[in-house]
């Protein structure tokens, strides 16, 4: 059956990104919970299990470290008797308020006391710097679904950075092209061999980490 659903992108703020870097085992439980919160409204509000199919690109347009979820999610799920209800509502500011909520918890949750102690300054900026919580955007369903669908699993599973990026390189120094997302402009990067590296490193995935999961129905 051919149902509405709705491309949901979850964002953090830029100053933690460093805190899932350095513990990257408390991103399977970034997706978890990220999965949770939409599952849980579409329960509470339309009494439905929706299904969600759900990437972890950590990548961002500077080959930065840059944890962020895609999901496509159903907009109505099964109820309990299994019968198929539409509900196409999403409420963004209540949703960027409790997944700002749902990411600080995590992370105080996830760490140890001496580092929870020495992160909580992060946190706090985190919190104060973003009274309208962390980004959420879900626009609704437009054009071919297909399309869609081909572009995020592009998405999803591409390199963080393709060779066509690669302005330029002489042993020593590489240039990268990148879009600026603040002003919209094409810029050039210049690093040195050794932060490339070490940038591109870090999207390996660990061993037997999941980055497309399924939940719901």
């Amino acid at each position: 059956m051919q149902v509405n659903y709705r491309h949901v992108i979850f964002t953090i703020d830029e100053g933690l990104r460093d805190v899932f870097l350095l513990h990257r085992h408390l991103l399977k439980a970034f997706m978890d919970e990220a999965a949770k919160l939409l599952t849980s409204f579409f329960q509470k509000k339309a009494k439905v299990t929706p299904g969600i199919i759900m990437g972890i690109p950590t990548f961002g347009s500077k080959v930065n470290f840059n944890p962020h979820v895609h999901l496509l999610v159903t907009m109505g799920g099964l109820t309990k008797t299994g019968e198929w209800k539409e509900y196409d509502y999403l409420p963004f500011k209540m949703l960027r308020k409790q997944w700002q909520t749902v990411v600080l918890k995590l992370i105080r949750k996830g760490v140890t006391e001496e580092e929870k102690k020495r992160l909580e300054p992060k946190l706090q900026k985190a919190f104060s710097e973003n009274r309208e919580g962390f980004y959420v955007h879900a626009p609704k369903q437009k054009g071919n679904v297909k399309e869609q669908l081909r572009y995020i699993g592009r998405y999803i599973r591409r390199p963080a950075i393709g060779p066509n990026r690669i302005e330029a390189y002489d042993g020593q120094f590489v240039s990268i092209k990148y879009m600026d997302k603040t002003d919209g402009v094409e810029k050039i990067e210049t690093v040195s061999v050794e932060e490339f590296i070490t940038r591109l490193i870090r999207y390996i995935p660990d061993e037997q980490f999941k980055t497309i999961r399924h939940y719901g129905m």
